[in-house]
């Protein structure tokens, strides 16, 4: 997989009147100072410039209206990425200018996605297959002051744009498939796309057909019999078709309707083993190692192996509940859609009906010559919807294809293996953390929900963070991006938790791979790399640097503007 490294940050405010430029090392940056000297700040603007929104950026920040100006290295190659405001602009390591994009999710992510190899596509809630936005590639190496440390996978905004998008993204960046099988996925539903626009012109020339099949309506003689007894033969047929089309549909709507039922049952039911299980774990964990049996008086072990099936059985209701409500959800698009086609075959079968009882009126000659160009148009149309329709059998047929070829790469044993060595990991990361109390849960579900309180809920995250940048190291598919963790002393560390925190980033660094971590105090441990303080509150920018930085940024600033 690729590797990014940061290489320089440039921050201009033309507002202020003030600048500074942030050099990164290889292989650590800590970025070190008091509370209030914008530690945070310059740190969410790495994220920032890349298109992705991190948490509560303060609002002198916002109104200081900084230009900033990333120089990075992708495998030895460099590029620039510019942002100001919604605009953004990638230049080459010669500073000519690759894009500008005022569209993060239409524009700038697919450029982001071709360069960093992300080949994911997630379902937007249009029902759309879509490359999601920065964030998304971004998430996993990323800890937010303000919202990292309450969970997993949260430390952007606006997340929520998809439906159960969190396996999915997990599962892509710990390499649950290999990255073939995601180009092929990339493929099909670029395939899935290209249908779009023969199926609409499909729809668009039946509409044309039957709106100058139903302008006959004025001319019910042809003086041509036998082509006016082909015309109303194919009327006929035409409403034949419709009303098998509508039991087809109606078929549809209530085999969904009736999957529906049970889904929803299946979800009842699921829910209540789930409260069940977890009543029993409860009771299981609270009474000791034996219980009495109220009604013979024996006497039965309740060791931990017997606990720990309840928690696997709670954990299979809980990955059981989130599969069959996506199903719920399919199935319910697929009723509304059923029904919309039902109801448009049922509308144009009206209207020809309506069409073929009409009574014959009189003949004349410009009705005649208005008929043979009605027929020449109905002519050309058919010979153009046939041409559509071969274009959607051959995408079809491809994307059949490609379908195939995905299951090849589709391995059970392969996702088993990452995820039991996912849970590994991080119950000897939790160890070495000081965290004892997870639920076993936590140990089998590579997107857990981590429950815990005070100062061990923050080391618990640290603990998942870097064992699933482990997991995406040895496994993933995408771009490797700079890990960078913004204020890690949580919850108010005690001396050897924090000791514990910082020596456990250091060591857990993968090899080669950019480390920035904003601290008040680094205690005892070294990184090993470059320290940047800042010592002035309330001004991490500097107006002896303007005329520097302004300079600088110019020229970018003006091929921003310009294209």
């Amino acid at each position: 997989m690729k590797s990014l490294q940061l290489e320089s940050m440039l921050l201009v405010s033309h507002r202020e009147k003030k600048a500074r430029k942030i050099e990164f090392d290889p292989i650590a940056t800590i970025i070190k100072g008091e509370n209030d000297t914008g530690k945070s700040s310059v740190i969410k603007s790495i994220q920032y410039a890349f298109g992705a929104n991190p948490h509560n950026i303060h609002k002198n920040w916002k109104n200081a209206d900084i230009l900033t100006l990333i120089k990075f290295k992708l495998d030895n190659l460099s590029f620039y990425i510019y942002r100001h405001r919604g605009s953004f602009s990638l230049f080459s390591s010669s500073k000519e200018p690759i894009g500008t994009y005022s569209s993060v999710t239409n524009e700038l992510a697919p450029e982001l996605a071709r360069i960093f190899d992300f080949r994911l596509k997630l379902t937007d809630r249009d029902g759309k297959s879509i490359t999601p936005p920065p964030a998304y590639l971004m998430l996993p190496f990323y800890l937010d002051q303000d919202k990292g440390w309450t969970g997993t996978w949260c430390s952007f905004t606006n997340l929520g744009q998809f439906a159960y998008w969190k396996q999915r993204v997990a599962g892509y960046h710990f390499g649950i498939k290999p990255d073939k099988w995601y180009q092929l996925d990339s493929t099909r539903k670029n395939l899935e796309s290209e249908k779009d626009e023969p199926e609409r012109q499909v729809k668009a020339i039946q509409s044309v057909r039957d709106k100058t099949l139903s302008d006959f309506s004025g001319v019910d003689f042809d003086i041509d019999i036998d082509a006016f007894r082909n015309e109303v033969n194919e009327l006929i047929d035409r409403c034949n078709a419709l009303k098998s089309l509508e039991r087809k549909y109606k078929n549809e709507i209530i085999s969904s309707k009736t999957e529906k039922i049970r889904i929803e049952a299946q979800i009842e039911i699921v829910v209540k083993t789930h409260d069940e299980l977890s009543d029993d774990y409860k009771f299981s964990s609270d009474i000791g190692d034996t219980v009495d049996c109220p009604t013979c008086g024996a006497n039965y072990e309740n060791s931990f192996s017997e606990r720990f099936d309840i928690a696997q059985d709670t954990e299979t209701c809980v990955d059981l509940l989130s599969s069959l409500r996506e199903d719920l959800s399919n199935i319910e698009k697929s009723i509304s859609k059923s029904e919309s086609s039902m109801s448009q075959a049922r509308d144009t079968r009206l209207k020809i009906n309506k069409l073929l009882s009409q009574k014959q009126g009189d003949i004349k000659l410009k009705d005649l010559i208005d008929l043979e160009s009605k027929k020449a148009l109905i002519i050309h149309l058919d010979k153009e919807k046939t041409e559509y329709l071969k274009s959607i059998e051959s995408l079809n047929l491809r994307i059949a294809s490609t379908t195939e070829e995905m299951a090849k790469y589709d391995d059970p044993e392969r996702r088993k293996r990452i995820i039991e060595e996912h849970g590994e990991l991080l119950r000897k990361n939790t160890i070495k953390l000081n965290v004892n109390s997870l639920d076993e849960s936590v140990y089998k579900n590579i997107t857990p929900s981590i429950e815990e309180s005070g100062s061990d809920l923050p080391r618990a995250i640290l603990a998942y963070f870097f064992t699933s940048i482990a997991a995406i190291e040895k496994n993933g598919n995408a771009t490797f991006f700079p890990i960078v963790i913004d204020a890690p002393n949580q919850q108010e560390q005690d001396k050897e938790n924090l000791n514990k925190i910082l020596s456990f980033i250091k060591e857990s660094r993968p090899e080669d791979k950019q480390l920035i971590v904003g601290l008040v105090d680094s205690g005892e441990v070294d990184f090993e790399g470059k320290v940047i303080e800042f010592d002035k509150k309330y001004s991490v920018l500097d107006e002896n640097y303007y005329d520097t930085g302004s300079k600088e940024i110019n020229h970018f600033e003006s091929l921003n503007l310009s294209i």
